[in-house]
């Protein structure tokens, strides 16, 4: 669920196609210009990223209060997930990517989905046991990006694992919002589980490559 990362730091959720496998060489080579155009703050789809962020208290809230708050609930989780794939179209439409939008595209989206989660998970909604595991992922994930980050490597993207979980994990939280519970129990918390498992899986992969080839470049 993101357009820049999720994944290391994120969606997600956020996605951009490729790698940015921006060595400290070719960092050399770009001009000062460029440099400054790649670290903009002022984007559209950053905004959308900061609204997302702004819509979290709201939701919570109402979800906090439950019924008749359940659908006001979901409508603005709704509207803060259109927000997120609306700025990665924007961001690719409109060459409007940005350093500082894989940072806060999945800062907003595993913020956001982490802690309704764990909110809803507390009202015993969702699974407390996936509720965490998510959030220990997303935890791994986020370390591992801002280690990259730091050390000038690149941001881990968003995968097809990763996008896929994004969109079970929404569906998931939708579907507690809305207290349906047969779906819950019989279809998306199974796969749920099995994706968390496996984006786990294949962001530590990339996280080793990325170790390896920074590694080669060093020497």
């Amino acid at each position: 669920m993101t357009r820049n990362a999720q994944t290391s730091l994120p969606h997600s959720p956020e996605s951009e196609d490729k790698p940015n496998k921006t060595t400290e060489t070719d960092a050399c080579q770009i001009s000062p210009v460029e440099q400054e155009k790649n670290w903009r703050f002022l984007t559209v789809p950053n905004l959308l990223s900061i609204l997302r962020l702004l819509l979290l208290t709201p939701t919570a809230w109402a979800i906090l209060h439950k019924p008749p708050l359940n659908w006001l609930a979901f409508g603005l989780f709704v509207l803060s997930s259109a927000t997120d794939a609306l700025d990665g179209w924007i961001a690719r439409r409109f060459n409007q990517k940005s350093e500082w939008g894989k940072i806060l595209d999945p800062i907003a989206d595993k913020l956001t989905l982490n802690v309704l989660a764990m909110i809803m998970a507390l009202q015993e909604r969702i699974p407390l046991f996936l509720a965490l595991a998510v959030l220990g992922r997303d935890v791994i994930i986020l370390a591992g990006g801002l280690f990259l980050l730091a050390k000038k490597t690149f941001v881990i993207q968003s995968n097809w694992a990763g996008k896929v979980t994004g969109v079970a994990f929404f569906a998931m939280l939708c579907a507690g919002l809305l207290n349906v519970r047969w779906l819950l129990d019989s279809f998306l918390v199974p796969v749920v589980t099995c994706l968390v498992l496996i984006t786990l899986v294949t962001y530590s992969h990339s996280f080793l490559i990325s170790l390896k080839e920074r590694k080669q470049k060093v020497k």
